[in-house]
């Protein structure tokens, strides 16, 4: 009677604990994406230029460029408020103990913007991204991009720019 019993509870607790925690992942994936996004606006309005990648967002290299590769100007520096993010940025970061972004920004064009890509989510977590963040599902337009890579889905978010962001 009693292993009746857990094994009812248990077939009740654990679908509704599993969905959580798959909609608190995505959810999580979404505010990260909005935080240097965030960040990213907040660095080009002091400095004038987008940085050429995320790790500009935690602090300015000795020399910094911006995306063109062009020296920065003694007063896009000085102009610096940084650090834009909290989290340590190096050349990639793990995020959520098991999916990797990438911190160089790349140039998109359709819509024309720039793109942080994370590589690692599933199939599942992919689509449901791109549904909050677009409405709909589309692997190839919207802010929400995504494409098979090996074994991981690499999903891109692309922040709208006026041109090629230099």
């Amino acid at each position: 009677m009693a292993f009746a019993l857990i094994a009812i509870l248990t077939a009740v607790i654990v679908p509704t604990v599993s969905g959580r925690m798959q909609s608190a992942y995505e959810n999580s994936i979404v505010a990260e994406f909005d935080n240097l996004s965030s960040g990213i606006a907040a660095y080009r309005q002091d400095v004038g230029k987008y940085p050429p990648s995320l790790d500009y967002l935690t602090a300015l290299p000795t020399t910094p460029k911006d995306r063109c590769g062009v020296n920065l100007s003694t007063s896009a520096k000085a102009n610096y408020r940084g650090p834009y993010v909290t989290r340590e940025i190096t050349t990639t970061y793990v995020f959520a103990s098991k999916d990797t972004v990438n911190a160089t920004i790349t140039t998109k064009s359709s819509p024309v913007g720039i793109g942080i890509t994370m590589l690692g989510p599933d199939t599942r977590t992919v689509d449901d991204v791109d549904v909050m963040i677009d409405g709909f599902v589309n692997q190839t337009s919207g802010a929400v991009q995504w494409a098979i890579t090996g074994s991981d889905n690499a999903l891109t978010y692309i922040i709208p720019t006026m041109s090629g962001a230099c």
